[in-house]
């Protein structure tokens, strides 16, 4: 299999963290990667546009051909071939939680941390868009007030003791915002602590740059 991304793309970066922190714990992912220069449009050519129609990252080309366009989906593959150890949890109710963290992180922190990005200092050249990005910072603030009051029990990862698809998605996050000029406020300092820890880990290291 291939996986086709961009370095600082917070979508493509939560898949590469996903598959770094399977890697570390002894998981085997045969998987290739290749990059797509977003700073030249090569997501437009028509060689990308044949894998997504939608011209965007990540996109996993399986080893039929065919491909999965989705970076959720293409974590919940991956989690399906390899459920050990579980990024995502062993029980019902365990992946509920952690499936509804990382849709707080991803509509509330990432998506948001984009959206002001591209609104203020887009690296795509998109227009500014000053009332676009007040919007999303309201919120931004409104998630990292939530995820800042369950990190407070002293919790190492967004879903308890074990690191999960949530923890992936919010790095990626908030590298992006690092890359973009959107800082988490100190009066998070729940989330900053976690943060700074999760930046450490090794597969962390492997992925992040910033």
């Amino acid at each position: 299999m291939k996986l086709y991304f961009f370095p600082v793309a917070p979508n493509p970066t939560k898949v590469r963290l996903y598959m770094a922190e399977k890697r570390t714990a002894g998981a085997t992912l045969d998987v290739t990667e290749e990059q797509v220069d977003l700073r030249t449009g090569a997501q437009k050519s028509a060689e990308h546009l044949a894998r997504n129609p939608f011209g965007r990252l990540p996109v996993l080309e399986l080893d039929d051909g065919t491909f999965l366009t989705e970076s959720l989906a293409i974590i919940e593959y991956f989690e399906e071939l390899h459920a050990e150890p579980p990024m995502i949890g062993k029980t019902a109710l365990a992946r509920a939680r952690v499936r509804e963290l990382e849709r707080i992180a991803e509509s509330g922190i990432l998506t948001p941390i984009a959206r002001i990005v591209h609104a203020t200092n887009s690296p795509l050249g998109w227009p500014p868009k000053p009332e676009v990005a007040e919007v999303f910072r309201g919120v931004l603030s409104d998630a990292c007030g939530v995820l800042n009051d369950r990190l407070a029990d002293g919790r190492p990862f967004l879903a308890g003791e074990r690191v999960s698809i949530a923890d992936c998605t919010m790095a990626a996050a908030l590298q992006f915002g690092r890359y973009g000029g959107v800082a988490l406020e100190p009066a998070y300092g729940h989330l900053l602590r976690w943060d700074d820890a999760y930046r450490r880990r090794e597969a962390a290291e492997a992925v992040l740059s910033l």
